[in-house]
């Protein structure tokens, strides 16, 4: 007898348990999860339009915050590198060899990424660019 009512209080308590539990999940919202996504190779360009020619050696990566968002950039990588290269070449002196023209390439490079996803896949998905490094030589 005493086997049976300790036996039925344990299922008892583990029923209360799991109720806890799957309130506790249900209460707590869906965190998004930041993902990097490398673009690789490193970027090396050459840039400006006039004197001797320059170089510039980067690595770009890409945040963003779902499996989802990760595989559709990935799938347009190419036609997202395509547009990097160009952007990237097309730069001044001015621009690169200063922290403030860095800082405002990167934005720029944002948003021409942000824009061909939302192109080809009608969102953005995108949320930030990152610089690795950045190294140029004039």
């Amino acid at each position: 007898m005493l086997r049976i009512t300790v036996a039925t209080l344990l299922l008892l308590f583990a029923g209360f348990s799991f109720a806890e539990e799957d309130a506790a999940e249900d209460a707590a919202p869906a965190v998004p999860t930041a993902r990097y996504l490398h673009l690789e190779p490193a970027f090396v360009v050459n840039y400006g339009s006039s004197g001797r020619m320059k170089y510039l050696r980067t690595e770009i990566s890409l945040k963003v915050n779902s499996t989802e968002a990760a595989a559709l950039v990935t799938q347009h990588k190419p036609y997202i590198r395509n547009n990097l290269v160009l952007l990237l070449s097309a730069q001044e002196s001015e621009t690169m060899n200063s922290a403030v023209g860095r800082e405002s390439l990167r934005k720029v490079c944002l948003d021409e990424v942000r824009a061909v996803m939302t192109q080809l896949e009608g969102s953005p998905y995108i949320d930030d660019l990152y610089f690795n490094n950045f190294v140029v030589q004039n």
